[in-house]
């Protein structure tokens, strides 16, 4: 027999040998407590790690509280690049953000940059339902910006904006 017929056949003779009485209060409360989890509990399910950037360095991975993100292009004064990755249980009250901030062919060989591995702790930004994505925007000098959103991109677009080169 396998596992699940197994126990199939234990719940059932559970169920004959209980008095009718049980059995009602026994399916009643089944009832009521899934139907207070469907309706009354709070539901968020997994988030995605979505990471931009608008430095002028790319950034080759960066994490939330070890639940690894994407990687972005330097910014090419339009494009934030980003990549996405999870879903993830992204909980607690502070936000752990890892970062390996890289560099391009150039930075490496004319300017003489090396890689950079950065770690900050920020509270943790508060989830409204509906909220599936976790969103990271590194800024210059090395600051993230961290919220919660249904769409990173609008979320933050204003403050994209600030950094692109109109011409």
């Amino acid at each position: 027999m396998s596992t699940a017929r197994t126990l199939m056949a234990i719940a059932t003779d559970i169920w004959n040998v209980l008095p009718r009485r049980a059995r009602w209060v026994t399916g009643t409360l089944l009832v009521l407590w899934l139907g207070w989890s469907w309706l009354f509990q709070e539901r968020y399910g997994g988030a995605s790690v979505i990471v931009m950037s608008v430095m002028d360095r790319p950034v080759s991975y960066a994490s939330v509280n070890g639940n690894g993100g994407g990687n972005t292009l330097a910014f090419d004064g339009q494009n934030v690049g980003g990549k996405i990755a999870g879903p993830y249980s992204i909980t607690g009250d502070s936000a752990r953000i890892d970062w390996l901030l890289s560099t391009t062919g150039d930075q490496y060989d004319k300017q003489g940059l090396r890689p950079e591995e950065h770690t900050i702790t920020l509270p943790m930004p508060k989830r409204k339902k509906g909220q599936n994505n976790f969103c990271i925007l590194f800024l210059p000098n090395n600051k993230p910006l961290v919220r919660w959103a249904t769409s990173c991109i609008l979320e933050m677009e204003p403050t994209v904006e600030k950094y692109r080169a109109h011409g």
